[in-house]
């Protein structure tokens, strides 16, 4: 009897063993040892015993289902069932721990709000697998490494190694663009590069699918596969410091080999441009806007006036604006805050104005953010904001910008502005002095305080014009489409006195630094801006203060894309505390 029983313990306790050793209570697969349903966590708490986990009954040993009999007395039970719960608990808390520790990193990373800790779970998987991708990376050889020794022949250091991997995402417009991750030794780090369905005749190619069947070919699964199988390997290859921006910029346009980086993609050339001046900041130990300044040698931090959109019209729309956008700039606020708020509280004034005058249907707002009320004529908008201005109490404060976007109304040496008439009038057409005058009529009678693409980008006659009978701020988008060319043109021919400055327009970061450079060093003013299908990405916000450029263009204070970058820019404020300056009317740099 006795060896029975000893035969029926040793027994129990290898089945038990065995299902501890294969697995969590709740599985039998070694692999499911540290998954559990979202549903049993639906408050964040990562404590299974908190919840019960009940979403997985747990399995009876085969034993127990066959002998009802048990072989233990109960105070056995009671230490034994303490015993697994103090387990489970401690196992817990060092995941608890751990993910607490992962929190640290989330600043790195595109995200401004704490996250739960079933959504840090999520981003935890990912990140982990980067990690044993860095445990594969080791164990293949030196080929597959980026080394932070910038000397080739010392091979004695130890090696930092990165890894660099592109998807496809989405940008606001629902159209596909190229989003790259870069894990170093300091954490994860992301950009998502704006796109664009309309290529400027100077500016570098963003690859596309050109695959009808798919987005309609605006797809970029060709990028990403050039940035994972090409860019990134190469690139490691070089044992390059993520410091190195220009070094690095330099090596992928070389490798692209064209001029307006047609083989590889700007968009992919771009995308890890960007993602490695994140990386090159944390190396540092600075903040982004901090490192871009470094790179640009720029001495004193200003904040920029913001241009936001507040109507629309030109091709945008279909009521009889002329021109593309009518903006507000907060030329005489004290702070961006400040000036954050202004523009707030006159696109909330216009939006309300626009719902009791005309219906809601009629605040819908664009891609920009802007308002496509029905109004008749350009001097009609001009009239309607500068009354906004007054009833907001912003006189002084508060000026007009004008995107006239005159490209979409040349035809024929001259300027439609009634081409949404399909029956318009070539005798109506206006000369591009004709076209100055309007402009300079409605500086005199208006805050107009800029005039964005006043003339076909072509026009370098009019421009050169108009610059040398005004003061104003002329500034050209279009007209040089951020090529280093069409910057010496401009610079020679002194047409307009403020240029833009896109990101995804040049393709490297490196070659907007130049840009900035060469402008600055003419004395012409700077316009960072955004494009349509922007990104969730805030880097343009850093870049701007980087550069201290003095200007942001990125649409309305409405659409997250956009609003989260006039954000980051609140929290570098608030960084800068006392040594933060904001450039309100010195916005050109002009002192």
């Amino acid at each position: 009897m006795d060896s029975a029983n000893e035969s029926h313990s040793a027994s129990l306790e290898t089945n038990t063993s065995s299902i501890t050793l294969n697995g969590s209570p709740t599985s039998g697969n070694s692999s499911d040892m540290f998954l559990y349903d979202d549903s049993s966590m639906s408050d964040g708490s990562l404590y299974a015993s908190d919840q019960e986990n009940l979403s997985v009954p747990r399995k009876r040993s085969e034993y127990r289902r066959l002998h009802k009999r048990r072989l233990r007395c109960p105070q056995q039970q009671i230490q034994q069932r303490q015993a697994a719960n103090l387990r489970e608990r401690r196992r817990m808390q060092s995941i608890n721990d751990a993910f607490e520790g992962l929190r640290a990193h989330i600043p790195t990373l595109p995200y401004e709000k704490r996250l739960s800790k079933v959504d840090t779970l999520k981003l935890a998987i990912g990140y982990i697998s980067f990690l044993g991708e860095l445990v594969r990376a080791d164990r293949s050889g030196p080929d597959t490494m980026l080394s932070g020794v910038t000397n080739n022949q010392n091979t004695s250091h130890e090696q930092k190694k990165i890894i660099i991997r592109a998807r496809q995402i989405f940008d606001a417009t629902g159209v596909p663009t190229v989003e790259v991750d870069m894990v170093t030794e300091l954490g994860l780090f992301r950009v998502g590069v704006p796109s664009t369905d309309q290529k400027k005749i100077s500016e570098a190619v963003q690859l596309r699918d050109n695959n009808p069947s798919e987005y309609f070919g605006m797809g970029v699964t060709k990028a990403v596969k050039n940035i994972n199988t090409i860019i990134a390997p190469e690139l490691i290859k070089q044992n390059l410091e993520v410091t190195m921006q220009k070094e690095i910029d330099q090596f992928m346009i070389a490798l692209d080999g064209t001029e307006n980086k047609s083989r590889l993609g700007a968009n992919a050339i771009m995308c890890v441009s960007l993602v490695v001046a994140k990386a090159g900041a944390a190396k540092k130990g600075v903040p982004l806007y901090r490192h871009i300044s470094d790179m640009a040698g720029v001495a004193s931090i200003i904040l920029p006036v913001p241009h936001f959109t507040i109507l629309t019209g030109g091709i945008l729309s279909s009521n009889g604006l002329p021109f593309q956008e009518y903006l507000i700039l907060p030329t005489g606020a004290a702070s961006f805050a400040e000036a954050m708020r202004i523009g707030s509280e006159i696109y909330r004034y216009v939006k309300n104005s626009i719902v009791s005058k005309y219906g809601v249907e009629a605040s819908y707002v664009s891609d920009s953010g802007g308002f496509a009320i029905p109004l008749e004529s350009h001097r009609d908008a001009l009239v309607f904001l500068t009354d906004v201005i007054k009833q907001c109490g912003y006189i002084g404060k508060a000026e007009i910008g004008i995107n006239a976007a005159a490209t979409d109304l040349y035809k024929d040496g001259a300027y439609d502005v009634e081409f949404k008439n399909p029956n318009s009038n070539p005798q109506d057409y206006m000369s591009s002095d004709k076209l100055a005058e309007v402009y300079l009529d409605n500086i005199k009678e208006f805050p107009v305080c800029s005039i964005e693409d006043g003339f076909e980008f072509d026009d370098w006659a009019a421009w050169s014009t108009l610059t040398a009978r005004t003061q104003s701020q002329l500034f050209g988008n279009d007209l040089t489409q951020t090529s280093l060319r069409r910057i010496g043109l401009a610079v020679e021919k002194k047409a307009g006195n403020t240029i833009a400055l896109r990101i995804n327009q040049a393709g490297t970061l490196t070659e907007v630094i130049e840009a900035y450079k060469m402008l600055k060093s003419n004395g012409f003013g700077i316009v960072v801006s955004d494009r349509w299908g922007d990104t969730d990405d805030l880097f343009i916000a850093d870049l701007v203060v980087g550069l201290s450029a003095g200007q942001l263009k990125c649409g309305a204070p409405a659409r997250c894309e956009r609003v989260g970058k006039y954000n980051q820019i609140i929290r570098i404020e608030e960084e800068l505390g006392a040594l933060s300056k904001y450039a309100g009317k010195n916005y050109r740099g002009q002192v």
